[in-house]
């Protein structure tokens, strides 16, 4: 018998000899948490965020101790040497008088005690967590036996953009990098597909080019450190990092070092040597730096496919890519590289890569976006088109564009992403599932579906009774409410238009009978929710929040289209009244969210300053990555946005209608240049028209004084007074039956 079996089983006998029939009944101030005598690192993180979790619900410390004590008549013993053997699989079952927490290895042990910490009435979210009050007598009999569909299960964050913090990780504290680790890890999830900053490695490696110690938002040497203090924290959660590595892109200053070489937009053409030998000289010494979880996302838009790309057409994107391997093995010999299928050549791209290589298989259910216009849904459930048996990994691309940090997005139905995440593990060689967004933290509801879906993708494919459970958890006796506004919403799936947030659209289907029904019934859900707002938790507030600003801007979007189509029929008075109307609801939306600081662009650069000492670009940065980047994508529904940019352009649409009403003619709106529909009736689509643009100068010069002032503040800001929502109480327009037709 090996040594810590046989403490387990004597100090059980002495238990047990103690307490008689107690069956695992006491105290909640007698309970403790007991770890094994090999306990490492991912299973004492764990166990000490339990612990601080559970003094909250008894109000007692919960003591952490090792089993090689006497057991007490309330433990739960977590160990990694369970009797699971699907990795991250646990068992929880009584063993004498312990409760006793067996997983497949340190995860499964950690994944085991967040599952008991649920079965107490615990619940976990992306923006916090409700915990429940354990109070009378101590019960722990509990016996359940999971493993998770699939081995990896995580999260991408995009460290890019920058915009409000609450969706923006680019703007994010280490404590905004904790919550979202914890949340990964409190979910049993188990990987983050991360963006190491490379800025600072560069200039150990160039120090002859000037201007890398400056990076987007802070020096180089800030950002370096945060990155490792988030590795470390991540790692000791149980998160393991796929780093995403770009082929062949080097910064400015480094391009200036090597005129002689032949560049493309950024990019270094892959037929010289010198982008292998200078690509390894960076990655080596980035690894030395972070240190590597040995998983690596390599990314090479250098060459041809991708037509937002910069080709160099020097050499195939497959060769491309061969070179970055061979990079990779040299300083890893044990790396696992992923390369994504979206808008790629399927299986050509992937005949003939090493078998270590992997594929991250991108959904976002938008057809054609890469031709003049989108139209209809993408590719079936499942695997993607890859020969050979090779391993892949099915990524989920939930937020498209800075619009779409919203509930409802292109790809967002958690019906839809549990049928394909079945199909993918029905598969066999699906070895992942994990959300992949460009902007954080869009929906509580859609994290937690995705977080679900990742563990067992059965458990979402009936949308009503999950969004209850998930209700009462997050809400308790306000469930009912709640379920008023989102369930229509949520039910409706998913959206069925984009377009870029900066560059708006006047949108006819909005009209159609279908569309004003939904916008009714979530207002009236709203409606409800506002009813319960008094003694409500901050989860709740921003859940109604959320609400509002979906319902702000279809309500919005609604009476725009409602105002030129009156203006085409030449009913001059309901145009006018339209424009009032649309008008009256960007105005209160642009009050209710300058209620939230974190959905502010300016209010979150007031707290960059507090982080570490600020880039001499950052202004240019939140600018160009807040506002202006790729004709104004990455542009956050924001109060900025509305005042300067949706306003102006709903008064611009004002002013061109009145004066054509004046002089007898019609106006006449621009094509609509790129969008992507899934209309019930394609004519729709060919009714979308573009709105008239905001004052760009204006905008750009405004955002820079304002972020500048921002900077330069050492106060929050004050906190804005309860705004009105009169606006939720307007007529809704009419229905249009048909799709119009709209001069050209």
């Amino acid at each position: 018998m090996r040594r810590r079996d046989f403490l387990r089983e004597t100090s059980a006998a002495f238990a047990a000899a103690a307490l008689g029939s107690c069956g695992g009944q006491g105290d909640w101030r007698r309970l403790r948490l007991v770890h094994a005598a090999d306990a490492g690192e991912i299973e004492r993180t764990a166990l000490a965020d339990a612990a601080s979790l559970l003094e909250r619900a008894t109000g007692f410390p919960v003591p952490i101790v090792s089993e090689i004590v006497p057991s007490g008549d309330l433990d739960v013993l977590v160990s990694a040497g369970g009797p699971v053997s699907r990795p991250g699989g646990f068992r929880i079952a009584r063993d004498g008088p312990r409760l006793v927490v067996s997983g497949s290895g340190p995860e499964g042990a950690r994944n085991g005690l967040y599952r008991l910490l649920e079965h107490l009435g615990f619940a976990f979210f992306r923006d916090g967590e409700t915990v429940p009050a354990l109070e009378g007598s101590a019960r722990l009999d509990f016996d359940v036996e999971e493993e998770p569909a699939f081995a990896a299960r995580g999260d991408m964050i995009w460290d890019n953009y920058l915009g409000p913090r609450r969706f923006c990780a680019a703007m994010w504290s280490y404590e905004d990098w904790e919550r979202a680790l914890l949340y990964l890890a409190r979910s049993r999830m188990n990987f983050l597909e991360f963006y190491p900053p490379l800025e600072r490695t560069m200039a150990l490696v160039f120090p002859e080019a000037r201007g890398l110690t400056e990076g987007a938002v802070w020096k180089s040497e800030v950002k370096n450190e945060l990155a490792k203090r988030v590795l470390a924290r991540g790692r000791a959660l149980g998160i393991r990092f796929m780093y995403v590595l770009s082929y062949g892109a080097f910064p400015e200053p480094v391009r200036a070092l090597f005129p002689d070489l032949e560049w493309e937009n950024g990019f270094l053409c892959a037929h010289q040597p010198e982008l292998p030998r200078l690509t390894e000289t960076v990655w080596r010494r980035l690894i030395e730096d972070m240190g590597t979880d040995g998983w690596y996302a390599i990314r090479h838009r250098g060459e041809e496919e991708q037509s937002y790309g910069d080709p160099c057409r020097s050499v195939t994107k497959k060769e491309g890519y061969l070179q970055a391997f061979e990079v990779v093995s040299r300083i890893d010999p044990r790396a696992s590289t992923t390369v994504w299928t979206w808008g790629e050549k399927l299986p050509d791209l992937f005949d003939g890569f090493p078998s270590n290589v992997k594929a991250v298989h991108v959904r976002h259910g938008m057809a054609k976006v890469f031709g003049e216009r989108g139209e209809g849904r993408e590719q079936m459930d499942g695997a993607p088109a890859l020969e050979g048996g090779r391993r892949w990994l099915s990524a989920q691309f939930t937020v498209f564009g800075g619009n779409e940090a919203l509930l409802q997005t292109g790809w967002s139905d958690a019906r839809g992403l549990a049928r394909d995440a079945a199909a993918a593990r029905d598969d066999g060689a699906c070895e992942g599932f994990f959300q992949w967004p460009e902007w954080s933290d869009t929906s509580p509801w859609l994290s937690h579906a995705l977080a679900k879906i990742a563990w067992d993708p059965d458990a979402l494919r009936d949308l009503e009774p999950a969004l209850s459970d998930y209700a009462r958890a997050r809400h308790g006796d306000r469930a009912e409410p709640y379920l008023a506004g989102f369930l229509p919403l949520l039910s409706d799936g998913n959206a069925r238009f984009m377009h870029p947030p900066r560059k708006r659209l006047l949108v006819p289907y909005y009209l159609a009978r279908e569309s004003l029904k939904l916008l009714a019934d979530v207002r009236a859900g709203a409606r409800k929710m506002e009813g319960s707002l008094d003694g409500a938790s901050a989860l709740y507030h921003r859940d109604y929040e959320d609400l509002l600003a979906w319902v702000g801007l279809r309500q919005a979007q609604v009476f725009e289209a409602a105002a030129y189509l009156a203006h085409v029929a030449a009913d001059r008075e309901s145009a006018a009244t339209a424009c009032r109307e649309a008008e009256a609801t960007w105005s209160g939306l642009r009050d209710l969210l300058a209620r939230s600081p974190d959905r502010s662009l300016v209010s979150s650069a007031r707290g960059l300053s507090r982080i570490g000492a600020l880039s001499a670009a950052v202004v240019d940065s939140l600018w160009t990555l807040g506002c202006d980047f790729y004709g104004g994508y990455p542009l956050v529904l924001s109060p900025e946005a509305i005042e300067l940019v949706y306003l102006p352009q709903l008064g611009a649409l004002r002013s061109s209608i009145e004066s054509a009403a004046e002089s007898g003619v019609v106006c006449a709106l621009e094509e609509p240049g790129w969008f992507w529909h899934d209309f019930p009736d394609r004519r729709w689509a060919d009714s979308v028209r573009r709105l008239p643009s905001e004052d760009a100068s204006r905008f750009e010069g405004e955002m820079r004084a304002r972020l500048r002032a921002a900077l330069a503040a050492a106060s929050p800001d004050p906190p804005a007074s309860a705004p009105s929502v009169e606006w939720l109480a307007a007529s809704l327009p009419s229905p249009v039956a048909e799709p119009p037709l709209i001069p050209g």
